[in-house]
Formats: C-alpha cells, structure tokens, sequence
C-alpha cells in the first residue's frame, strides 16, 4: 500500500493555488483508520490524526471562501502529504496490531480451556470448593473471549481473557499447594512408614490387614506380608486430601483398625467395614487446627469412616470413606476380621496421577508466562518499528 503513496499523494502535486474541491484521501484515509480500530487501538495517535484532519479541512475551506488566497499552497501541499503519510501508517499499524491480537488471543483460548477442564477435575479430589466461582467466572470469561474473538472485537477479547487468568491462577495455587505434599520427601517416607508397619505385622502375626493408596485409588489385602488382593476404589470429593474436619469431604491418612463390620440393616450400602477414625493422633491434630484458626471454631472432627460397597440405588456417593464393588466388597469383608489394620496413605512414590496432573500445571503456568512476555515483546517491537 505504501508504495502507491506517490501517485495517491500527488495527484495534484505541483499546484501554486489550493485545490478547488477538498482532497478525498485524507477524509478517507480517516474513515479507513476508524473502521480498522485504531480509535481502539492506537487512540492518541488517531485523536492527534483526526485532529489535524479536522484542521486541515478547515484550513482548506477558509482559503477558498476567500476572494484570494492568503495562505501558502505549498505549505498546504506539504502538510497533505504527511497527513496521507500518517495515515497510511496508521492504518498499516492498526491491521498489524490487530492481527497479533487476534492470534494472541486464540493462543490464548484453547490451553486455558483445557486448563479449567483439568481444575475441575481436581476439585472432584481436592478442596476446592470455595474457588467453585471462580472456576464458573472463568468458564463465563472464555465463552465470552471467544465471542468477541469471533466479532472482530480483539482487545475486549483479550481483556476477558486476562480476567480469565486472573481466576484461574488463584484456583491453581490453591490446588497446586494440595498437591505438593505428594512430592514431598518427609510425607512420602511418612507414608512408606506407616505401610512398612503394616506390612511387617502381617509378616509377624500371618494375619490379614489393609493398604489403600489414595493416588492411584487402590485397595491391597496382605495376607502373611504378601500381597493378595487388589482392587480399585472410589474416594469422595476432596478425597485426595487428608481429612481435618467433618463434611470436608477428605479420606483421612493414617493407620487405623476395623472396629464393626456392618451388612443388610447396619448399613445403607451393601457391606461396610467401620475405621476407629478419629485416631488420638486425628483429635490432636484437630484441636491444633482449630486453635490456629484453620477450622472454624464450631465444626466437628467427624466420623463414620468406612470402606463399603455400592448403594442399593447407586445414588449416594461416598463421602470421605472408601468404596469398592460389590463383588470386591465380598471378598474383602470375609477376610477382614474386627481388629484388622488398614492403613490409608497419599502414595508411596511420585509416580502417580496427582503428580503427574502437578507437572501439567506447573508446565501449563510455565509456557503461559513465556507466551505473555513472547506477545508482549512482539508488541513493543510493532509499536517502535511504527
């Protein structure tokens, strides 16, 4: 386009007085700056330009409304042609700009959606009730980003897409700092620990006891300190968290023993294996929550913690306890016996899913934070070349 500018500019390139009808280029080029965004996009820059415009034309009109002219043509002819200059940049730089916007912004959508879909996976696991809303604002945020993408309307695009960042990031730092605990050292080698223990008793006393291993959602009966059985399990919301409070949703971690065994009217589910939960060590921890105000001051420690099989309807979802099948359910209530240990933990290495959904964030995060700086750097780079 630029290179036209000669032939469009000039048109009248020479002439001693002013024109007889005003130069269209200039009020064109105006018109083409506006519909391309720059009042949006560059608006200093297009005020300044609509400005002079405005100026130029009055210029113009004064001069030919007079009996004769007392202004300098050449003058007049100069400033046309910087005006059609400056548009014509204009113009270039808000296509441009626009352009980059509306890729930026679709680089933005895409792993963002893929993120919120993996946040509210995680508050199936994890307490992430209280960033519930922020979830929903950010899934509203993204449709609306996506809309206005569709419009045309790049910059309302990428403010709702920040937005959406600015949700997302609180929901992911709450999430991640649940999730750290299962790359931890001393957590993991408490957990081994507690297994250990297990294992070594059943080595010990030929007798039956129980591990379940939260992250990957397994249920393994040793018998004599070797593994016979092994069974899937279903935890409930915040499950993968550890248990501080009732109605939390978290199965609790520790070493704990089956203290009744409960089927047909004992039980709304099909069998159930009842845990001494709370422990000493629970209720400790418990009043120590609660004086650092991290629960409130009314909320009970809870209890009723099982492992069952289904519901008769397959309507109530378990909560805190540990399910399994029913068939499965058999199998682990004839051999499990009042007394039997079993011993819940996060996981006994790194090699998990919490783990690995961790990394994903984190890398998710990560790659988002060189996109901004790449776009942002891509901007400045526009801004000065115009």
């Amino acid at each position: 386009m630029l290179v036209l500018l000669p032939a469009l500019a000039f048109a009248w390139w020479g002439r001693t007085t002013y024109p007889d009808t005003f130069p269209p280029l200039v009020e064109d080029l105006d018109r083409k700056a506006w519909v391309n965004g720059a009042q949006t996009l560059f608006p200093d820059r297009y005020q300044q330009f609509h400005d002079k415009v405005l100026e130029f034309r009055a210029q113009w009109r004064t001069e030919v409304n007079h009996w004769w002219s007392n202004g300098d043509a050449e003058v007049f002819n100069r400033t046309y042609q910087q005006l059609v200059e400056e548009g014509s940049l204009l113009i270039e730089a808000s296509r441009q700009k626009s352009t980059a916007l509306r890729l930026e912004v679709e680089e933005l959508l895409q792993p963002e959606q893929a993120q919120l879909t993996r946040l509210r996976a995680l508050s199936n696991f994890f307490d992430l009730e209280a960033d519930m809303p922020a979830l929903s604002k950010a899934e509203g945020l993204l449709r609306e980003s996506a809309v206005r993408l569709q419009q045309g309307q790049y910059l309302q695009a990428r403010s709702a897409g920040e937005q959406v960042l600015a949700h997302l990031h609180h929901v992911e730092t709450h999430a991640m700092t649940q999730m750290e605990r299962y790359t931890s050292d001393a957590q993991l080698t408490l957990w081994e620990q507690w297994v250990n223990h297990t294992i070594r008793w059943s080595t010990a006393t030929a007798g039956t006891a129980v591990v379940v291993l939260k992250a990957p959602r397994r249920l393994l009966m040793y018998q004599r300190g070797r593994i016979i059985a092994d069974y899937p399990v279903s935890l409930g919301f915040s499950g993968l968290a550890d248990k501080l409070s009732e109605g939390d949703g978290a199965t609790p971690e520790g070493q704990f023993h089956v203290i009744r065994k409960k089927e047909g009217p004992g039980t709304k589910y099909y069998k159930a294996l009842l845990l001494d939960y709370p422990t000493v060590a629970h209720q400790q921890r418990f009043q120590d929550a609660k004086a650092n105000g991290r629960i409130p001051s009314d909320r009970s420690i809870g209890s009723l913690i099982e492992i069952h099989g289904e519901s008769p309807d397959n309507q109530d979802a378990t909560s805190g306890c540990i399910a399994i099948e029913n068939s499965a359910m058999d199998q682990v209530y004839d051999r499990a016996k009042t007394g039997t240990p079993v011993t819940i933990v996060g996981a006994l290495n790194t090699d998990n899913e919490v783990v690995n959904t961790l990394h994903l964030l984190e890398e998710h995060i990560r790659q988002r934070t060189e996109r901004w700086h790449r776009t942002r750097s891509l901007e400045a780079s526009v801004t000065r070349t115009k």
